[in-house]
């Protein structure tokens, strides 16, 4: 999942640090001269700028996505080009400053981008069926008794076909959907001083849904002994381990962990509840762009997946795109309001 950055505190264009690339070296309809073709609407700008964001798993992003650059320049008659920004915040600010005009980001920066320059969240990233995820809270088997009010189950995690431990409702034999909130309020059995493992401050899943939740139960985590880990299969394998008693990533990530390393995880660690569901991130559009404009790449984007669902999978890790849901966004906005400036 992308990890969501603090929005608070953007500083100027000196950040983008912006690498560009022009469309791949296939036909488009983009005149030579950089004009529009005649066809184009006439309000609508000669070219636009796609944001992208560093893939540690891709060498040249840019170079990469050619193909999405190539078909939205083909099918808008204008010429799209894709440039690399340094990290969330500075794709952010490359639409506030008009150095961007589209871009790919996670869902704080779609709430960031609305909210300081006007601009719009038109879609989200579709992964594992979903466009949104919880935040899940799990233990070892060894203190089931402490977090789970029943008897834990096993249940399918159905992305992996792997089968792991569940309580509290959250997973039967029958279903296993991931969708919450559930049994929010077992994270009240946390005591003070309980070692409890979160990841990076930047992590929805990992660290700021969590933090939230606790906050919302009077549980303040400076009376908590806190395991930082980085990473959401080493936060699993804090609490396998038995370095910390409580663990949060994102659902269901047991699934990332080798099971040949690892074959008695689906033993030891029980999911015990999930946070509310925080929204993938997704498609943000300048308010700079024509009205009519904004309609059609929010189209086309959303239906990239029919034309090229490789690109997609291989670059953004993700299945499709679909219309945004603002009342998810406003999760994210809550989440930048409470964790700004840290």
């Amino acid at each position: 999942m992308r990890k969501t950055l603090t929005t608070t505190g953007l500083v100027g264009v000196a950040l983008l640090a912006l690498v560009g690339c022009s469309t791949a070296d296939g036909d488009t309809t983009a005149t030579t001269d950089g004009s529009a073709p005649a066809d184009a609407q006439a309000d609508w700008p000669s070219e636009i700028t796609l944001a992208l964001i560093p893939n540690e798993q891709v060498n040249d992003l840019v170079t990469s996505v050619s193909p999405l650059t190539d078909y939205l320049t083909e099918e808008l008659g204008i010429e799209v080009t894709g440039v690399v920004t340094k990290d969330y915040q500075a794709a952010v600010e490359a639409i506030g400053s008009g150095q961007a005009q589209i871009a790919i980001a996670d869902a704080g920066s779609l709430a960031a981008a609305e909210d300081l320059y006007g601009a719009h969240a038109v879609l989200q990233d579709v992964r594992f069926g979903a466009s949104s995820y919880a935040s899940q809270f799990f233990t070892n088997i060894d203190n089931a008794d402490k977090y789970c009010a029943d008897e834990p189950v096993e249940a399918t995690y159905a992305a992996s076909g792997q089968t792991f431990l569940y309580c509290n409702g959250v997973a039967s034999g029958e279903e296993n959907t991931g969708v919450g909130p559930v049994s929010v309020d077992a994270l009240g059995a946390i005591e003070p001083g309980t070692k409890v493992a979160f990841g990076n401050t930047t992590s929805p899943a990992g660290y700021q849904l969590p933090v939230l939740m606790l906050e919302e139960l009077g549980t303040s985590i400076d009376d908590l002994e806190q395991v930082p880990v980085t990473g959401n299969d080493t936060l699993i394998m804090a609490v396998y381990n038995g370095d910390a008693e409580v663990g949060f990533s994102y659902w269901d990530a047991r699934s990332s962990i080798d099971e040949s390393e690892v074959p008695d995880l689906a033993e030891k660690i029980v999911v015990f509840g999930l946070s509310e569901m925080y929204p993938n991130g997704g498609v943000v559009l300048s308010d700079d762009l024509p009205e009519d404009l904004r309609a059609e790449i929010t189209d086309l984007m959303d239906g990239y997946a029919d034309v090229d669902p490789d690109t997609l999978s291989n670059i953004f890790g993700q299945t499709d795109w679909v219309p945004a849901d603002a009342a998810a966004i406003d999760l994210a906005r809550q989440v930048n309001a409470r964790f700004s400036g840290q």
